[in-house]
């Protein structure tokens, strides 16, 4: 209901002359649609599987998703926004956006009304923007920023922002979702609060709170959690390179008990012996376009780090891994290539009371991908991508969109090992 009154609002501002002299506003959008053929493949089978802390022995199955066509939307959308111009220096703005399918099987995206940025503020070019509603996270905007393919490449940085354990590469959640959601700091976070400052003398910021409004009740038998979550991006450029410090930091999100390790071996969200969680994720990047011949040259380098306040001996309550994602990007005129690479290592675990196997063997991936477009125009690109992401023996890192389940038509997790790999064309059209 909430959903279909901010729309019937956003459409009755813009269907009102009486408002045009106050009111700036612009319908926008972006259409996109990639045909591709994909397929796993070197699945880890049983008897191949080592001991491993964090992967049940049961997860190594050995089976692969089979060589099929698809046809995926990606991040396509339409959206409103407009500005009300209070005075000379202040503003008050809106912004109201919803993911849209052109194939109407395809579950990639998810279509509902108001799902993606959407908000209110007042912005000043003084003092800057505050934002209230639903939005991408700082700590998410230096990923956005490694993209090529006017900011929308769906297959770069595919593991950066999670840790993999079939997790989503990137989600929209108002709080903990009890789900591997929980995990994921490539986020559009809501109930959250943001303020983004001017640009001074090259420097940027932009820092958000989520606020606690899922705080758990106090009673004799529950112990109370209060998540929230903090994001704060920091840029600097000066001339043609950009350089980027971001922190994303989830308070009782519990992102550890959501890897999917043995029964026991990460204690229960709000038990008595797992009281509170601090997840948090650390990225420097920097973005750096060559004067003489136009380059891109992209590196972003972050740390994930989830910990759990358990008390149970054995239990795991660490674990944390840094990865590394490069892109070169070249533009010829019309045309334009890139190559992208990422890899993540394969971790560190520890246990309470140092009790248990810690191995985390087998829980490191590659990333590769090469990619060429031709802009149609200013506003339109062809696009062709091949792409894989190359699994350690117990690893589960995938690729945006992840393979379908024939079954439910939605996105399943790889197998334990799996190697996804594609090949693919794609119009993308922005308005």
């Amino acid at each position: 209901m909430k959903n279909r009154l901010a729309f019937l609002l956003a459409a009755g501002a813009l269907a009102a002359p009486a408002f045009a002299g106050d009111l700036d506003y612009n319908i926008y959008g972006t259409i996109m649609t990639f045909v591709d053929n994909v397929k796993t493949a070197d699945a880890t089978k049983p008897a191949a599987a080592a001991p491993n802390a964090l992967v049940l022995a049961g997860a190594f199955t050995g089976v692969n998703d089979p060589n099929r066509m698809r046809i995926t939307s990606g991040t396509s959308n339409i959206g409103f926004k407009g500005a009300y111009k209070v005075t000379e220096d202040l503003s008050l703005t809106w912004q109201y956006e919803s993911a849209i399918d052109v194939d109407s099987k395809d579950t990639s995206a998810t279509n509902v009304l108001g799902g993606r940025n959407k908000g209110i503020g007042v912005a000043s070019k003084t003092f800057g923007t505050v934002l209230v509603g639903s939005w991408d996270t700082p700590y998410k905007v230096s990923i956005l920023m490694t993209g090529a393919l006017r900011g929308l490449d769906p297959f770069d940085a595919s593991l950066v922002g999670n840790p993999g354990f079939g997790s989503m590469a990137t989600v929209t959640d108002s709080g903990p979702a009890s789900s591997k959601n929980d995990a994921c700091f490539n986020r559009r976070q809501g109930n959250s609060i943001q303020y983004w400052s001017p640009t001074v003398s090259g420097f940027n910021a932009k820092v958000l709170y989520s606020v606690n409004e899922q705080k758990t009740p106090t009673d004799n038998s529950a112990v109370q959690t209060s998540p929230t979550v903090i994001s704060a991006l920091l840029t600097y450029k000066i001339s043609t390179l950009t350089l980027a410090l971001g922190y994303e930091e989830h308070n009782d999100y519990f992102g550890l008990s959501q890897f999917g390790a043995a029964s026991g071996a990460v204690g229960t969200v709000g038990s008595a012996t797992n009281q509170s969680s601090k997840d948090t994720a650390l990225a420097l990047a920097a973005y750096y376009v060559i004067p003489t011949t136009g380059t891109r040259l992209v590196l972003h380098c972050e740390q994930l780090k989830y910990h759990n306040d358990d008390t149970v001996s054995g239990n795991i309550d660490e674990f944390k891994r840094n990865s590394i994602f490069f892109s070169a990007q070249q533009t010829f005129g019309a045309h334009k290539v890139w190559v992208n690479y990422g890899q993540a290592s394969k971790g560190e675990v520890s246990r309470v009371s140092g009790v248990g196997t810690t191995s985390t063997d087998g829980l490191g991936a590659k990333q590769y991908s090469l990619n060429y477009a031709y802009a149609l125009g200013k506003k339109a690109d062809f696009f062709a991508s091949y792409y894989t992401v190359k699994n350690d023996k117990a690893a589960t890192y995938s690729c945006f969109p992840p393979p379908m389940n024939p079954t439910t038509g939605g996105p399943t997790a790889v197998k334990p090992g799996a190697d996804t790999t594609g090949l693919g064309i794609g119009i993308l059209y922005t308005f």
